[in-house]
């Protein structure tokens, strides 16, 4: 899952470099913006706070559907999983900057549709017998 985590903080990178500028609340003037850097922390900070509520539900998705649907053929289990690991960003429609939206619901259909590997637990490759075995039985 670790492709997750690196799809995901990509995610808030972009966001925090093409999103709107934080207000700098410290300051006297309401409306002065905080440096980009600084910006850019800010929603990284974000990030980090909402990885609770978008990622690791995310992941549990992933982990439980790859367990209950292992002989499913893989693009209906990654259409399956992209419809479900968007369930949790459904609370981002009512912050007040779309950016966060769009980005993190394009990183949720970038993971589920490339990213991901298919099948999520690989099958033991059984090693076929030799002939002089299968004629003993």
């Amino acid at each position: 899952m670790l492709s997750y985590l690196v799809v995901y903080a990509l995610a808030w990178i972009v966001i925090g470099l093409v999103a709107p500028r934080e207000t700098d609340h410290a300051s006297d003037d309401y409306f002065k913006k905080l440096p980009l850097w600084e910006s850019l922390l800010s929603y990284l900070q974000t990030g980090v706070t909402l990885f609770l509520f978008i990622g690791l539900p995310s992941v549990f998705i992933v982990l439980l559907t790859g367990l209950a649907r292992e002989n499913m053929n893989p693009p209906a289990f990654r259409v399956m999983v992209t419809a479900l690991i968007l369930l949790p960003t459904w609370f981002l429609l009512f912050d007040n900057i779309a950016e966060e939206l769009l980005i993190q619901v394009a990183a949720q259909v970038v993971f589920a549709t490339v990213v991901m590997p298919v099948p999520l637990i690989p099958k033991a490759d059984v090693a076929p017998q030799d002939e002089e075995s299968r004629q003993g039985d």
